[in-house]
């Protein structure tokens, strides 16, 4: 039998008008009835975003893995997962990316790992997102060159940043969210959020200025 709650899955979001909201309900309800392939399309439709999450804030070095775990941390709690309010698929998944990582980066600290990474140690995950070395210029045109290379340096300043201010940098600056999504996925009032935004950017452009004033000296 099928919930009540996704009965008519316009009246569980009368604002969502994106077809992917609307599949996203049909999925959850699938998936919630035992239907594998479900949760299958679930993971193919999020892979990549958790994965950016988890990479930009933990790197490359156990993103694989730990974008797995979130996934099946996911599975097992879906069936208790509810649309309510705002709440979205979107939002739940990214909520446990962005706590499983701040779970593994306390971790590191308590095994006093160093969160910082060099330039050398990131390594190109076959997603995209970075290259291990610098650009062959010989090879690569001057401005692709460049964008590796800011890349490069976004992602090793990100990496000294605190678990949470790398979280809001991550959601909002570089994925592109909207503050009350960010909000709700961190779990904190608008008004925390934007101080929060505000001291992660701070320490980002301090730590930028040094970087670049150490490349041009």
């Amino acid at each position: 039998m099928v919930p009540s709650a996704y009965a008519n899955p316009e009246q569980v979001l009368p604002h969502a008008a994106q077809e992917h909201a609307l599949e996203d309900v049909l999925l959850v309800r699938d998936a919630q009835l035992g239907s594998p392939e479900a949760f299958t399309a679930i993971v193919n439709k999020y892979h990549t975003r958790i994965f950016g999450i988890v990479y930009r804030m933990c790197g490359s070095a156990e993103a694989d893995d730990l974008t797995q775990e979130i996934f099946i941390r996911a599975l097992t709690a879906l069936r208790k997962f509810q649309f309510q309010g705002e709440a979205s698929l979107r939002t739940w998944l990214y909520r446990i990316a962005v706590n499983a990582c701040i779970n593994e980066l306390r971790r590191r600290k308590r095994r006093s790992q160093v969160e910082g990474r060099s330039l050398d140690e990131l390594s190109d995950t076959g997603h995209g997102l970075m290259e291990r070395a610098i650009p062959d210029l010989s090879r690569l045109p001057q401005e692709i060159a460049e964008r590796h290379e800011v890349q490069r340096l976004v992602q090793t300043i990100i990496q000294g940043l605190s678990p949470h201010h790398r979280a809001v940098i991550t959601l909002i600056d570089l994925e592109g969210l909207e503050y009350e999504e960010a909000a709700r996925i961190i779990g904190c009032p608008l008004g925390t959020l934007k101080s929060r935004l505000a001291r992660a950017r701070h320490a980002f452009g301090k730590r930028l200025k040094r970087a670049m004033a150490r490349a041009s000296g």
